[in-house]
């Protein structure tokens, strides 16, 4: 009953830099989104693209008494998009499982190189502290 009263710190997302393109020509002063979901919680922030077409968010860490559920399962929902023209561009899409976030997912996340010519593509990553567990990807993006 208490572990249900105590708050766990949850890893929403590292730190995200990317870089946005049209046919590799950067795209300069646009807005991107990042829409994070935890439980029925929804955070969304804004960065601008640079001259280079070069943007940034913070990593973003908060405190949940849901963790000390038991009947809670723990997922972020994260996406990343950007609208133009009335076209919304699928940056990043995935569902990460757990408290703590992957070390590979944070290496992808850390380098998004989004060229909105690009087809959006699915893959899997691997949780390398736990082999049973996979995450699904969809982006835009080519590392």
């Amino acid at each position: 009953m208490l572990g249900m009263l105590k708050k766990h710190t949850v890893e929403l997302s590292p730190e995200v830099h990317g870089r946005l393109s049209n046919n590799k020509t950067p795209i300069s002063n646009h807005k991107i989104k990042r829409c994070l979901i935890y439980g029925d919680e929804e955070y969304i922030d804004e960065a601008i693209t640079d001259f280079y077409g070069k943007f940034q968010f913070p990593s973003k860490n908060i405190k949940s008494r849901l963790p000390g559920n038991p009947l809670h399962e723990p997922k972020v929902q994260q996406i990343v998009c950007m609208e133009v023209e009335e076209k919304v561009y699928l940056i990043w899409f995935s569902n990460q499982d757990g408290l703590h976030i992957n070390p590979l997912y944070c290496s992808y996340l850390n380098n998004l190189n989004a060229d909105i010519s690009n087809e959006k593509e699915s893959f899997w990553i691997d949780d390398i502290k736990d082999p049973t567990q996979s995450y699904q990807i969809h982006s835009i993006c080519r590392w």
